[in-house]
């Protein structure tokens, strides 16, 4: 019998695996007992408070939200306020949020209240979590946030999805559909929402939270990817080692990134006889191509020190990741188990779910991933001239006597992406607009940033797949024209070029073929990581 895989949430150790093993690889979820007995017991006497004390103010709960928050709701209201909270606060616009995000947006949400600050229903939080594990997912819309008072508009177009509104749509079983008929062929129930639960689905940074989750595994993919590339470029022309050595990482004592990078390049192209003071000296060219090496251009030699600052800022936003994804980001929130005024419960109002904390990391991871994106390009545009390329063909074509291009196009594809990650990676963090009257005077844009982190993503992995298939090439057209005793690559990337140039993947090229079928190969073992796999023990983190 399979054993069931399983996620526990309790509010405090909820990891990165953890979520992308629920949102991608069927991991169901389930609350500790310790958190649903804490969810239970507070709202219990949350609802004692509002009987009792109704004459004391609570954010959200017996008063409205925003600019609005003096004016009382009264008991009577309280109900029908929480429908018409969730009404005015779905404005989405813009494209559809992938069914895997809003699934980890939602995991958050669940494991915030398991921390039984919130004052949540324990029938509310039994929904989210059966809507996880029978694959029942809002359509929720990726603009609208501005990163603070929570990501009020996409979280509550889940919660209108839960509350059972005419107007929401749900995924069930990758089916886009009325969120009522989703229900149904769920066999779930729509939930009444009690004093402060609209509020409490609402307030988090999760939409920023779970874009950031998948950011961060993306984001290393396409680290270890650019070591791999840069590698078998550095070797395409014949490069220097020197740069990579422990004396001017390790020894010079270095930053943490620009030391790993550098361990793992050197590991790569260990052993390399096509880095050798003889192959760069063999004139394979043409005049004037060999000789040996003092130093490579900085695209090539910093490489651990660009690449390395990419490596910082991944670990920066993994850890302040990991610390919001099991905080209680919402507000009012309420300590159950001390006394307030007039004997209440313990409240207080504030601002966990500003998302500043992780939206100043992710503009630095987009800034530096747009570095490493630009000088990725810059080591393609090297190897594609072949007055920069130490004796490679111009543009890496076949035969120009055939009249074969080559890949110079290549490079304009990825030029395009590099310049638009210029403009993309503009800080989002401080472009603050007022919102409510002032009340929400100073907003974080996390929201903006991490959909601009997305398109930065995806426009690096190109890049880097142009690097890659550009350096395959070169070393494909090249293999041959060194003596025996000087073809031989490093112990890792011997093994990557043996593997492509056998697969299906990426094929040697003998004349021009229609370049996007390639390009599009390389690209993917980029994203998927696939290339990784083949040199795992290598350019292994050890963070």
């Amino acid at each position: 019998m399979a054993t069931i895989k399983m996620v526990t949430l309790d509010g405090s150790t909820l990891t990165i695996e953890d979520i992308i093993n629920v949102a991608e690889k069927g991991f169901t979820v389930e609350l500790a007992e310790e958190a649903r007995k804490k969810i239970i017991a507070g709202r219990r006497k949350l609802e004692k408070q509002l009987r009792e004390h109704p004459e004391i103010p609570i954010y959200g709960t017996n008063r409205l939200h925003g600019d609005l928050k003096n004016i009382e709701v009264q008991n009577r209201l309280v109900n029908s306020y929480q429908v018409k909270y969730i009404k005015v606060h779905n404005c989405g616009t813009g494209n559809p949020v992938p069914v895997e995000v809003v699934r980890v947006m939602m995991l958050i949400r669940l494991n915030s209240f398991a921390k039984g600050l919130s004052g949540m229903k324990m029938d509310t939080c039994q929904l989210l979590l059966d809507m996880l594990n029978r694959k029942v997912t809002p359509w929720v819309l990726e603009e609208g946030s501005v990163g603070a008072s929570g990501d009020l508009v996409p979280l509550a177009m889940i919660g209108a999805v839960m509350i059972g509104l005419d107007e929401a749509q749900a995924y069930f079983e990758n089916e886009l559909m009325p969120a009522k008929k989703a229900f149904r062929k769920a066999h779930l129930k729509k939930i009444k929402l009690g004093a402060k639960e609209a509020m409490g689905l609402t307030n988090g940074s999760n939409f920023i939270a779970a874009f950031a989750v998948f950011a961060v595994r993306d984001a290393e993919r396409i680290l270890r990817s650019a070591s791999i590339s840069a590698a078998m470029s550095l070797e395409a022309i014949r490069g220097e080692q020197r740069a990579f050595s422990e004396l001017i990482n390790e020894d010079s004592n270095r930053h943490e990134g620009q030391i790993e990078i550098a361990k793992q390049i050197r590991k790569l192209i260990y052993g390399s006889k096509r880095c050798s003071k003889k192959a760069q000296e063999h004139k394979f060219g043409g005049k004037n191509k060999g000789g040996e090496r003092v130093q490579d251009r900085y695209s090539f030699r910093c490489a651990p020190q660009v690449h390395g600052a990419l490596y910082e800022a991944i670990d920066k936003l993994k850890k302040t990741l990991s610390k919001e994804i099991n905080s209680a980001t919402d507000n009012p929130l309420f300590k159950f188990d001390k006394t307030g005024q007039d004997g209440g419960v313990l409240f207080a109002s504030g601002g966990n779910f500003h998302g500043q904390a992780l939206a100043a990391p992710i503009d630095y991871l987009k800034i530096t991933l747009t570095s490493l994106g630009l000088i990725t390009d810059k080591r393609t545009f090297s190897l594609l001239d072949n007055r920069l390329s130490f004796g490679l063909p111009a543009d890496l074509a076949n035969d120009t006597s055939k009249a074969d291009g080559g890949l110079m196009v290549l490079q304009y594809a990825g030029a395009a992406r590099a310049a638009e990650n210029r403009v993309l990676s503009t800080p989002a963090s401080v472009m603050s607009v007022s919102t409510a009257a002032n009340q929400e005077d100073y907003v974080s844009m996390g929201s903006i940033g991490v959909i601009h982190l997305r398109k930065i993503i995806y426009n690096t992995q190109i890049l880097v797949g142009i690097e890659l298939l550009c350096a395959l090439r070169g070393l494909q057209l090249t293999y041959n024209k060194l003596p025996k005793g000087l073809r031989e690559l490093g112990k890792g990337t011997q093994k990557v070029y043996n593997e492509l140039s056998k697969s299906t993947h990426l094929p040697p090229e003998k004349e021009d073929r229609f370049l996007r079928t390639e390009m599009i190969k390389s690209i993917e073992l980029v994203k998927s990581g696939r290339l990784i796999e083949l040199v795992k023990d290598l350019i292994q983190s050890h963070r």
